[in-house]
């Protein structure tokens, strides 16, 4: 996984919060298979079209399907990687080129000897593959291994709001431990996730990820994606409301280290 990752604040470099550069992190082998493949994104529509097309769904669920189908066309359009996200690459024998790269708002990263390479159309499991073929035009059999990040931010009832850069294979409750976590005041059913002012994530579908633990891949979420922690009422731990569904997800993020850095 990535904890502890440093986040600079320039491209090719990682850097925690008020500390000096540190290394990236290495990549697990075959990470690659954590994240959706095309073909699985191609199927996922495939089954939303059917239950729109069925009439034994109601209005409600046709909808939450409409902004799913919405959501995965445009990864298999755009791509999984966005200006602002991370792309850690580990090239064997190659200290150079093992580092932490920020994506450009051309969608690219720029990589020493290497050059610019275009990230753009590119999903998060394609993305080792891409990279290894740009980087084998110049070196002979790389052994390359690649991780991404999403560049999200977290606001609301959070202990730490913020940008944060998430690892795509992370459950939405891991997550929102980057921010430090929810208030006790916050409430599942009062948060969201937006992506420039239009709602992806609504209340339900929120509380609904959170139960079933579902990733910020999962949920195709992407650079600059606001996560929206609401909440009004007070809650206790183990009674109703946010924290009698996220605290076993808590407990599991502490005890795994599931921590990301700060983008300053």
């Amino acid at each position: 996984m990535l904890a502890g990752i440093g986040i600079g604040t320039t491209q090719g470099s990682a850097q925690g919060p008020g500390g000096p550069p540190v290394a990236p992190p290495a990549p697990p082998q075959g990470g690659i298979q954590a994240q959706t493949t095309r073909a699985q994104l191609e199927a996922a529509i495939a089954d939303a079209e059917t239950i729109l097309s069925s009439p034994g769904y109601s209005g409600r669920i046709k909808d939450a399907k409409r902004r799913e189908i919405a959501l995965l066309r445009g990864r298999l359009t755009d791509g999984d990687l966005r200006p602002g996200d991370r792309v850690i690459i580990s090239v064997q024998g190659e200290p150079t080129l093992s580092d932490s790269f920020t994506v450009s708002p051309n969608r690219t990263i720029l990589l020493p000897a290497v050059g610019e390479i275009s990230v753009r159309g590119v999903l998060r499991s394609e993305t080792e593959n891409h990279v290894k073929t740009e980087i084998q035009k110049y070196l002979r059999n790389p052994v390359v291994h690649v991780q991404t990040t999403v560049r999200l931010s977290f606001l609301g009832q959070v202990t730490r709001p913020g940008f944060y850069q998430i690892a795509p294979d992370v459950m939405l409750g891991d997550a929102i431990m980057a921010a430090g976590g929810p208030n006790q005041g916050s409430d599942p059913t009062k948060s969201r996730v937006e992506r420039a002012g239009k709602e992806i994530v609504t209340r339900e579908g929120f509380a609904q990820a959170l139960t079933a633990g579902k990733t910020i891949d999962q949920l195709s979420l992407a650079a600059g994606d606001e996560i929206l922690i609401g909440g009004s009422r007070t809650v206790r731990v183990g009674g109703s409301g946010f924290f009698s569904v996220i605290l076993p997800v808590i407990t599991a993020a502490l005890s795994l280290g599931y921590l990301a850095g700060q983008v300053f």
